[in-house]
């Protein structure tokens, strides 16, 4: 084997679209990650909708599941703009300004105060200088010129990467929570399995002691939980196991879990 010679890549089979098309849904998935970070919302948490760029939409259509799966939403919707969803704040670079414009400080930052930070840095991310008119002259300012303050709108979080952005909104149904609780619910199942020593392929039975919240979200999804964690029983009890409880997003569970013979 070591003999053999390393193979010559076929370099007339690589797919550029293809790598281009799977670049951009790399992108947009690190930053929807990014976002549910940026808000503490973990990944196991289900949001209803992911926003994403218009232009994007044959590509990110064709590969929904992925981005579903990986981010953890429901739906993607497409916009135009990144208005709805957040505001940019420029300010200049008194370090990198002051010394080559001097007394037009002032009016530059009166100027900056007026733009549209979106137009300002679109223009940027394609490379170029955006014209400023100040006074009765027009500046070139450049990306080092200005420090940019990202303001999301209440009710979404948001994220960017050149000309690529990501939005998701961040309000909680009672659905998603439910939805939420069964997702955790799942997992902690799976680690006390394997805690237990349980082979992979071994049924169970599990046993809950739960709040109303916790018993509604597993009566709704209880076909789900049960395939995911090779349970044949599901039951609640009132009982004080005298375990430790879990916590599932915020509500405390005693868990046990017993191997089926």
């Amino acid at each position: 084997l070591h003999l053999c010679d390393y193979p010559v890549a076929d370099l007339t089979q690589v797919d550029k679209k293809l790598e281009e098309e799977m670049r951009l849904i790399i992108d947009i998935v690190g930053l929807g990650r990014a976002a549910r970070n940026a808000c503490q919302i973990k990944i196991r948490q289900p949001l209803k909708t992911m926003f994403v760029p218009a232009r994007t939409k044959e590509t990110v259509l064709r590969m929904f599941d992925l981005i579903q799966e990986e981010v953890n939403i429901h739906e993607i919707n497409f916009v135009e703009d990144d208005d709805d969803f957040v505001s940019f704040e420029l300010k200049a670079d008194f370090k990198v300004m002051g010394p080559k414009y001097g007394r037009l400080m002032k009016p530059i930052t009166a100027a900056l105060s007026k733009l549209k930070g979106q137009e300002v840095l679109a223009v940027h991310a394609k490379g170029e200088s955006y014209p400023l008119q100040v006074e009765d002259q027009t500046i070139d300012l450049l990306p080092e010129d200005i420090i940019a303050h990202i303001i999301p709108k209440e009710g979404y979080v948001f994220e960017s990467l050149k000309d690529i952005f990501v939005a998701l909104d961040t309000k909680l149904t009672d659905d998603l929570l439910r939805e939420g609780y069964a997702r955790e619910l799942i997992n902690k199942i799976q680690f006390t399995r394997k805690e237990q020593d349980f082979e992979i392929m071994d049924r169970v039975k599990v046993i809950l002691n739960a709040d109303e919240d916790v018993q509604a979200a597993v009566n709704e999804h209880k076909s789900f939980i049960m395939n995911e964690t090779l349970c044949d029983e599901l039951e609640f009890t009132t009982e004080d196991s005298g375990i430790a409880p879990l916590d599932i997003n915020g509500k405390e569970v005693q868990l046990q879990v017993f191997k089926v013979q």
